[in-house]
């Protein structure tokens, strides 16, 4: 079981608070750092966007009690028992939705750990730099002066500005999630004998895994509500949660770190169960990740870390999991990122991954983009949603190919956007929203698109609707439950 962490309050809360007093109802240009319905830009003290980066343990942000707007007051332990929970905001996904279509299941292939092998990526090693022809990618003709760096078939494409490396804000709830992923699937092999035992999944009760609850959720809260941010409701049935972003990670997805250290606890110390320490050797190591920091308190920001490295989190997650010859996550885990966790909260919300919805998403980060497909389940009720479809006020819930666009998003423009159906990923600092950003590389990759050549409405047309997907070379596949 986990302990309090000793709280670091002093240092951070100026600087939460400096970040606060940056909000705007409109947030455009700053990432989706901000309480449900608004955003963070950028302030005179902050100097440049994102540009503040905090190395030292001693700054590591809090561990409790930060209030934020739209948060429960950061309260620092929680009564586990049904009904508790913050008070709902108002950024709740209402039920207007179009009629959609019914989809039969498909036929699920047979998918084994030697398909992924067909993928590349730089392992531990130096990016190895990509020609035009082989990343199918004319670099001349990315828009846009932001700092940016494309990625495609594990090899870097382009890179403009430099090999920036800021503080990445709330990036790091994404990173968060590839913490917890790979803690659980180092657990893979031991013995689930009941609840607090084996690997930890998204059904699992946080209360499974803690003795003591320090966060404001539900007693009876899965780790599929901390992930997806609607653990805080007091009521957790379909149709009653509400999303409200958790902007520090106080109010309840830093959980799944505490549950992610307990758990490993099992291993007898084979792998460290600090929280730093693990970061360190199981994800910034094993990825390649030389010019990353974190340090640890909250997932909800302080990552720093250069483009290159938020290349290689893409290129894992691009990859379903798959890294340097072998598997670094489930690839279960990663589906479960990258899609919808419970529809009647947020369309656009993974478990701590921003999605490209067609509607009924809710909260800053929730952009649609039409030439660029959504992030929806092959068929409904999926686990761990009673939703009965895709919840669309756009378009209907077809597409031929589960490839919908992912992201990480963080103050001040800092993205990891994640294409699977274009074995593509952009890393950027600085930009202005994940759709601008696919926007300001897109001419760059229809141009030489052996299908497209150029013809970039085409080109979105097929590719927005999830009818194109070139380069996914093994199926994905929805977790059953």
């Amino acid at each position: 079981m986990v302990s309090m962490r000793k709280s670091r309050l002093g240092a951070w809360i100026a600087v939460v608070a400096l970040a606060l007093g940056a909000c705007s109802d409109e947030g455009a240009g700053a990432g989706i750092d901000g309480a449900p319905g608004a955003g963070f830009v950028d302030s005179p003290a902050m100097g440049s966007a994102g540009s503040m980066a905090f190395d030292d343990p001693a700054m590591a942000p809090p561990s409790d009690a930060i209030a934020v707007p739209g948060d429960t007051g950061g309260v620092p332990a929680v009564d586990a028992m049904p009904g508790t929970g913050a008070p709902a905001d108002d950024t709740a996904a209402t039920d207007d939705t179009v009629a959609v279509a019914d989809m039969p299941p498909m036929d699920a292939p047979d998918v084994s750990d030697d398909d992924f092998a067909q993928y590349h990526d730089p392992g531990t090693g130096p990016w190895e730099m990509g020609s035009a022809q082989e990343c199918k990618m004319d670099p001349s003709m990315v828009r846009g002066r932001q700092n940016l760096a494309v990625f495609r078939y594990g090899k870097l494409c382009h890179i403009q500005g430099g090999n920036t490396r800021i503080q990445n804000w709330s990036a790091t709830k994404t990173l968060g999630g590839v913490l917890a992923g790979r803690a659980s699937f180092l657990l893979s092999d031991v013995e689930r004998a009941g609840p607090g035992t084996g690997p930890f999944l998204h059904e699992d009760r946080v209360t499974d895994w803690l003795s003591t609850v320090r966060y404001s959720i539900h007693g009876e809260a899965l780790l599929s509500h901390v992930m997806s941010m609607t653990a805080y409701n007091s009521n957790l049935a379909h149709g009653s949660k509400r999303f409200s972003y958790d902007t520090v990670g106080t109010r309840e997805i830093t959980a799944i770190v505490d549950v992610a250290m307990a758990a490993l606890d099992q291993l007898g110390g084979a792998v460290p169960t600090e929280e730093r320490a693990f970061m360190q050797q199981e994800v910034f190591d094993r990825l390649g990740m030389e010019d990353s920091s974190w340090p640890g308190g909250t997932i909800g920001y302080g990552w720093t870390g250069s483009l290159e490295d938020m290349g290689r989190v893409g290129v894992m997650l691009v990859h379903d999991g798959w890294y340097g010859g072998e598997r670094f996550m489930e690839a279960s885990w990663v589906y479960r990122m990258s899609h919808p966790a419970h529809e009647d909260a947020n369309t656009a919300y993974g478990q701590l991954a921003w999605l490209n919805s067609r509607g009924g998403g809710t909260s800053i980060g929730a952009r649609e983009d039409d030439c660029a497909p959504a992030a929806f389940w092959p068929s409904y009720p999926h686990v761990g949603s009673e939703a009965t479809d895709c919840r669309a006020t756009t378009g209907d819930c077809s597409q031929e190919h589960d490839v919908g666009v992912y992201s990480a998003q963080g103050l001040g423009g800092q993205f990891i956007a994640v294409h699977p159906g274009l074995d593509l990923v952009i890393a950027a600092h600085n930009a202005t929203n994940v759709p601008a950003l696919w926007a300001d590389v897109r001419p760059a990759i229809v141009a030489m698109d052996p299908t497209f050549t150029g013809d970039e409405a085409a080109f979105c047309q097929a590719y927005g609707a999830g009818d194109y997907a070139p380069d996914l070379l093994v199926p994905r596949l929805a977790p059953e439950g």
